[in-house]
């Protein structure tokens, strides 16, 4: 069975076609074609040509561009190896300073780092020197206030102590003047109650004549009309 050429649609929706053998491996692949019609086209152009061309063999020339690079590599190789040998003892050199370098570094690093904890350790001395200084401060300040306001309470109770002894005079005073104005006015009063209790009978008496008196009064006109009356009938009776 001889080869076929299979025409087929990309994912991509291009199309493409390949030459298989009979036993279905690929033997040529075309690049892929935008239109059905551009790869067809390109099909039969190969078909055309494929009996009638040429074939340009260019491996023996790949072949001997192989060889020179492989010789010009060679050479090289050669080449950094010499120089490697040479630069071996200036490395060695070179390593003896990095090594130097590097235990100077380490103990220059070792000094920085035991004047760091130093200075760490001084720094941690000074903060806890001023916490110290300050807890001192406000120790003494609330000592200050304590005693601040122990006084203040201590005048305050002298002052009201003052006032209550100052009140209690005030009311004794008082009440040994208002004892003493009584006792002044007592015989005053009893004095009053004898002169007011000595007028009474009198006063007694004096109402008992009013009404007596009125009485006298009141029979006077009577006699004096009954007098008058009796006249008055003797004279008519000596007529």
């Amino acid at each position: 069975m001889p080869a076929k050429f299979v025409l087929s649609k990309g994912r991509t929706g291009k199309y493409g076609f390949v030459l298989e053998a009979a036993d279905g491996t690929t033997l040529a692949k075309s690049m892929s074609y935008a239109t059905k019609a551009q790869a067809m086209s390109a099909l039969r152009s190969v078909q055309r040509s494929g009996s009638t061309g040429e074939v340009d063999d260019r491996t023996a020339a790949a072949a001997k561009s192989a060889a020179k690079k492989s010789t010009a590599k060679k050479t090289a190789v050669k080449k950094t190896a010499k120089k490697a040998t040479a630069k071996k003892p200036v490395a060695k050199k070179a390593g003896a300073k990095k090594t130097t370098a590097k235990a100077t570094a380490k103990s220059a690093a070792k000094k920085a780092g035991a004047k760091k904890t130093a200075a760490k350790k001084a720094v941690a001395k000074r903060t806890t020197a001023a916490k110290k200084a300050v807890t001192k401060k406000v120790a003494a300040t609330k000592a200050a206030t304590k005693a601040a306001t122990k006084a203040a309470g201590k005048r305050t109770t002298a002052k009201s102590t003052a006032k209550k002894n100052a009140a209690k005079k005030s009311t004794t005073q008082k009440t040994t003047a208002r004892k003493t104005a009584a006792q002044k006015a007592a015989p005053k009063k009893t004095l009053a109650a004898k002169k007011s209790a000595a007028r009474k009978p009198v006063a007694k008496k004096a109402s008992a004549k009013a009404p007596a008196r009125k009485s006298a009064a009141k029979r006077a006109p009577a006699t004096k009309r009954a007098a008058r009356k009796t006249a008055t009938r003797r004279v008519a009776a000596k007529k």
